[in-house]
């Protein structure tokens, strides 16, 4: 399976794939997540909340951002891990196709945006949950979401740093 999305990735790693990627990455932030992300900040782009916090947050939103967090989360917010993780994974595979031509020991990098897409699904199952069955409480399930989203920022700035060293890698190889 993991070979398979490799050499999915191998074939479709190319510079104008990824220019039409790019293109299309700009339309989640700037079009499609205000359109459904509650007013206010939302629990997934924090780096780390509290139960307390989360729920005080969630009462913050009303019933109105709510139903359309849930909404969101269920549709957009599905689409766009696939959509950053494979995006992400392209460019990795893009600038490691021209480094390790052996295909050693970096190959493998260039799945870890499915990790982070992974752990993204996870938590907004739980998000999800907790707007759900609002005003109720469930502590276990806010401390899970916030090591979710905690977990999901950190294997994304380990990801950022991969995305730097291949690039940085590959053009001081001499392209």
């Amino acid at each position: 399976m993991l070979r398979r999305i490799i050499a999915w990735q191998q074939h479709w790693a190319t510079q104008k794939t990824l220019v039409v990627f790019a293109i299309g990455y700009i339309i989640f932030p700037v079009y499609l997540l205000p359109q459904i992300l509650p007013e206010g900040r939302p629990l997934d782009l924090h780096l780390y909340y509290s139960a307390e916090d989360a729920y005080n947050l969630i009462k913050s939103y009303g019933e109105y951002n709510r139903a359309r967090y849930i909404v969101g989360s269920l549709t957009i917010d599905i689409i766009y891990p696939l959509y950053y993780a494979t995006f992400l994974g392209l460019i990795l595979r893009f600038f490691i196709e021209k480094i390790d031509e052996q295909h050693g020991k970096w190959q493998y990098f260039s799945l870890s945006p499915y990790i982070i897409m992974l752990i993204d699904f996870c938590e907004n199952l739980t998000v999800i949950t907790l707007l759900s069955i609002f005003p109720q409480r469930n502590e276990y399930l806010a401390e899970l979401a916030s090591v979710l989203t905690s977990t999901k920022w950190l294997l994304f700035f380990m990801v950022s740093i991969l995305l730097v060293y291949f690039p940085v890698k590959y053009y001081r190889k001499g392209k």
